[in-house]
């Protein structure tokens, strides 16, 4: 359907004019004579049929039907502008994170509130997988954090995490007797994906009488956490994943050895631009800030009585 409106020209000048009450102020802040707007002003009555201004000597008042027209001019003003502008006035930037499930699950997700607190303007978008190898390169991503030694081809890394791995259990998986490893039932072992570390714990502890191939096998770190937590057996944590854990006293630590892990977590980006744009930079910061505090909390866990 055909519009049938205005000289827009003339609708704006109307709008400086009504709200001034002034030809004059008007002219001022559109930057033209005082003719100029009183032609335009001419123009809008001559298509509306009535008049807007009631012109005195010395003065210049509304008509009302110029109140009604200038209530409708300013609001339709206004909706434009807002229309126009808002979309790109403080509009987040969205980042899209790839990391493996566990380490978004057990460690980043529950510090999403504290960082879209801390960086109002980015808009996160977490994909996840069940990694069994490394992040590549053909995946899409602004930002990804994955375990490895720091060998990406085509990839910006550096490292966010070191890690130490160790046993855990329910508190009351001992009983009441003294932790000791060469009491567990070789069916309560819970492995994450194969045996490769409780190979190392039980050669470490001198252990050879447990099937280190029985027990139970999980694909991720929590599903193996969640089983250790309700009394399945007894699982190897690290300090990435099992911190929540700890904190509730859903798991403790029935053994003081630890053993480094060979892998860390690392922080990485596309190669063409690695950390050095917004708002991945700050994301990077916002990281690397809540990794120290997490090596903190795990530094003065360790000392506690």
């Amino acid at each position: 359907m055909k519009r049938r409106l205005p000289p827009l020209n003339a609708l704006r000048v109307f709008e400086v004019a009504a709200r001034y009450e002034s030809f004059t102020e008007a002219a001022k802040e559109l930057n033209v004579t005082q003719t100029a707007v009183s032609k335009q002003v001419a123009q809008l009555e001559s298509y509306l049929g009535y008049p807007v201004f009631i012109r005195g000597h010395k003065s210049l008042s509304l008509t009302e039907a110029g109140r009604v027209c200038e209530h409708a001019v300013t609001q339709s003003f206004d909706h434009l502008q807002q229309k126009l502008f808002a979309p790109n006035k403080d509009k987040p930037q969205r980042v899209t994170i790839l990391a493996d499930v566990d380490f978004a699950r057990l460690w980043l997700f529950p510090l999403l509130p504290e960082l879209e607190k801390s960086l109002p303007g980015i808009q996160i978008s977490l994909q996840t997988q069940n990694y069994t190898q490394p992040i590549d390169a053909d995946e899409t991503f602004d930002l990804a954090i994955s375990w490895g030694r720091g060998k990406w081809k085509n990839l910006a890394y550096e490292p966010l995490f070191t890690n130490e791995v160790f046993p855990v259990c329910a508190p009351g998986f001992f009983g009441t007797e003294k932790p000791d490893m060469s009491r567990i039932p070789a069916s309560k072992l819970i492995h994450n994906r194969d045996t490769y570390w409780w190979q190392i714990f039980l050669d470490r502890f001198g252990i050879d009488s447990i099937d280190v191939e029985a027990g139970r096998f999980f694909a991720q770190s929590m599903l193996c956490l969640d089983a250790a937590a309700r009394s399945d057996g007894i699982a190897l944590g690290d300090e990435v994943t099992t911190r929540i854990y700890l904190e509730q006293g859903s798991l403790v630590v029935p053994f003081p050895e630890r053993l480094p892990s060979p892998d860390a977590y690392y922080m990485l980006a596309p190669d063409r631009a690695g950390f050095t744009t917004e708002p991945v930079k700050s994301l990077r910061g916002w990281l690397v800030k809540e990794a120290t505090k997490h090596r903190l909390w795990f530094s003065e866990f360790w000392v506690e009585p």
